[in-house]
């Protein structure tokens, strides 16, 4: 082969190859999705006029992009149900919460990813206010403290346990038995898709993810007891209550000046882990947009039981008001664990009404119901009557196979979503 022939050759295949590979990265030039593109100008108060509403189809009006909300919950949360307590079971009791959502919708390929964090707080305590064995502390009410307790700054203060109640010009016990204390943390992440719209302007978004929750539930019982100077009175008794008593003095001896306050806590950590599948279902209607959600999850409730038994002992140096701290004291039992794994099986539920206020901005108000409807560990709280029409409160263990159910109503801002 000549040198003229090869050369021709090779001259060939080289424009070949460079234009295979030109036209390959043609067709391959894809622009990568901006995460940022709530809005090229970000504009999130720019107005939106009836008219751009009513020539708009949903699949448009349906926003893509990054996107954020933020609900204030007020939802009721039911009481523990065991058989041995106060038949209180089907009683709900105000909490508040909050709940944000953070996702992305990409507008390419009608699918995205959503993080949702829910908190709600729930507690109903039967407590009433009890008068210290010496009510006031003079020196503290008129501004005078002279009880030693030397801190970092040199000053006298006095003990939680001593001087008057912070903003009151007495000393006192809150006293009491915790009938509902739920704190609930959740924390979901989903993956989403968006369907096409319906014939009469529906989107469905289904939804498949992972969900923790973590059910944290509070029991205390606190109890006051004190002595009496006159041993006549402490024989007769004056009134009673399950939450306040007498301390008897040994026979034949004077009787000692104390009051003494009794804890009784129990804390049961719930970390439950599940599976969850659900959907978002929305419409438009002009400003408005009604929306549903619904997600069923199941798995598994790890847990952790602890309680723990507190003495707070103060001994006077004699009846009369005024009188000197002799000894101030507190006594905490061994704390005693216990745990335990159960199944779970419930459902979240939400209804929501929003209405646009700008292009990116609406305002919503709705419902919501959390149900976990097994595997919540639970504390018991009971009243049990004895003889002579006197109560004996007690905080126990209670069933670990119970239900926990959240129901309120929200309101909320959204951004872009």
């Amino acid at each position: 082969m000549s040198v003229r022939k090869l050369t021709t050759k090779l001259t060939m295949l080289l424009v070949l190859v460079t234009g295979g590979v030109s036209a390959s990265a043609q067709d391959h030039n894809h622009q990568l999705a901006d995460p940022f593109a709530f809005d090229p100008d970000f504009q999130w108060f720019e107005p939106v006029y009836d008219a751009d509403i009513l020539d708009m189809k949903p699949k448009k009006r349906a926003h893509t992009g990054w996107f954020a909300t933020y609900d204030r919950l007020h939802l009721y949360g039911s009481r523990p149900d065991n058989p041995e307590d106060t038949g209180d079971g089907n009683r709900l009791d105000y909490g508040g919460g909050h709940r944000y959502d953070v996702g992305y919708m990409r507008p390419d390929a009608d699918s995205g990813m959503l993080f949702t964090y829910l908190e709600n707080d729930v507690t109903e305590i039967d407590s009433l206010y009890v008068d210290r064995l010496n009510r006031i502390n003079v020196n503290d009410f008129q501004g005078d403290p002279n009880y030693p307790d030397p801190n970092r700054f040199g000053l006298d203060v006095f003990r939680d346990t001593d001087g008057n109640v912070i903003g009151y010009s007495r000393r006192f016990y809150s006293v009491g038995l915790t009938l509902n204390s739920m704190q609930m943390r959740s924390y979901e992440l989903s993956k989403t898709w968006r369907m096409e719209p319906y014939h009469y302007g529906g989107i469905l978004e289904p939804m498949l993810g992972a969900r923790f929750i973590q059910a944290e539930d509070q029991a205390s019982l606190r109890t006051y007891g004190y002595t009496f100077d006159d041993p006549n009175l402490a024989l007769i008794g004056i009134g009673t209550s399950p939450y306040v008593s007498i301390i008897p003095n040994p026979p034949g001896t004077d009787a000692t000046p104390l009051d003494r306050l009794n804890t009784y806590s129990v804390q049961i950590r719930n970390d439950i882990y599940a599976l969850q599948a659900g959907f978002r279902y929305f419409k438009f209607q002009n400003r408005w947009r009604y929306s549903a959600e619904f997600r069923g999850f199941t798995g598994v409730s790890s847990q952790a039981y602890s309680s723990r038994r507190t003495e707070a002992t103060t001994v006077y140096d004699s009846f009369d008001e005024g009188a000197e701290v002799v000894l101030d004291t507190t006594t905490t039992s061994t704390t005693q664990f216990d745990s335990n794994s159960e199944f779970v099986i419930g459902f979240d539920a939400r209804a929501e009404l929003g209405y646009q206020l700008t292009k990116m901005i609406n305002v919503r108000c709705g419902l919501q119901v959390v149900d976990i409807a097994s595997g919540v560990w639970r504390s018991s709280h009971n009243l049990a009557e004895q003889t002579g029409g006197l109560v004996t409160p007690s905080v126990e263990t209670g069933r670990q196979d119970q239900s926990y159910l959240a129901f309120g109503y929200t309101f909320g801002i959204e951004l872009n979503r």
